[in-house]
């Protein structure tokens, strides 16, 4: 539990927000990688007034698709731990 804490603190440290997000018009499920996702609230874009500038995310979708939302939420914890080793 501690890795998961540690990978998931680090994330949201590193701008990433990571979330299950449906598949449209299906039962299924697919994790959703946003970076930038936490500086600009989970959207694709908001002016900072202070920086007089626009920030941006942006998101990708996972290409394992989940059959059910409780096992794409099992499976956050490795996306956690694969962004840490790859970026971190």
């Amino acid at each position: 539990m501690t890795y998961y804490h540690s990978d998931f603190k680090w994330c949201i440290d590193n701008d990433f927000q990571v979330y299950v997000k449906p598949i449209s018009h299906s039962f299924q499920f697919k994790i959703a990688i946003r970076k930038g996702g936490i500086s600009t609230n989970g959207k694709d874009y908001i002016y900072c007034k202070d920086k007089n500038m626009n920030i941006y995310s942006h998101e990708k979708l996972g290409n394992v698709t989940y059959k059910n939302q409780k096992l794409a939420i099992e499976a956050l914890p490795s996306a956690y731990k694969y962004l840490r080793d790859t970026y971190g």
